[in-house]
């Protein structure tokens, strides 16, 4: 059995040939190289769209197109069970939400720093709405 690095590898040229499938499938019918690619990220984002309506839409075999989107769906799931292998310990994941989407309309620029530091020592606030005599 492969090492972790090798499982790896061996799980991206999976992948890599399930999408270069699909592409093949979408340009031999005529179709640019960017339907092919949304049929990809409609598969690796999890979209539920119908594989029906995409291959009557884009006027290709139906039988073919599911066929190639179900082997990349495995594949994907092949290589993210690869590389959650990898992972060790507590996984910390960052947000960065700057829009204020109780905002009119939804969308504002990020809050703006403010000089210097406002918190005390105990913790507390020395901002505009703190109750403490200067």
């Amino acid at each position: 059995m492969p090492n972790r690095k090798g499982q790896v590898e061996l799980a991206k040229e999976d992948l890599i040939k399930a999408v270069n499938q699909v592409l093949g499938i979408v340009r031999r019918n005529g179709r640019s190289r960017k339907v092919g690619l949304a049929l990809v990220l409609m598969v690796l984002l999890g979209g539920r769209s119908s594989v029906r309506n995409a291959a009557d839409m884009f006027g290709l075999d139906y039988a073919n197109l599911l066929e190639a989107l179900g082997e990349l769906e495995d594949a994907w799931r092949d290589y993210l069970e690869v590389l959650s292998g990898l992972v060790k310990g507590q996984v910390a994941v960052i947000v960065d939400d700057t829009v204020d989407h109780d905002a009119p309309g939804g969308r504002t620029s990020a809050p703006t720093a403010t000089t210097g530091s406002t918190a005390t020592p105990t913790g507390g606030s020395r901002g505009p709405s703190s109750s403490r005599s200067p």
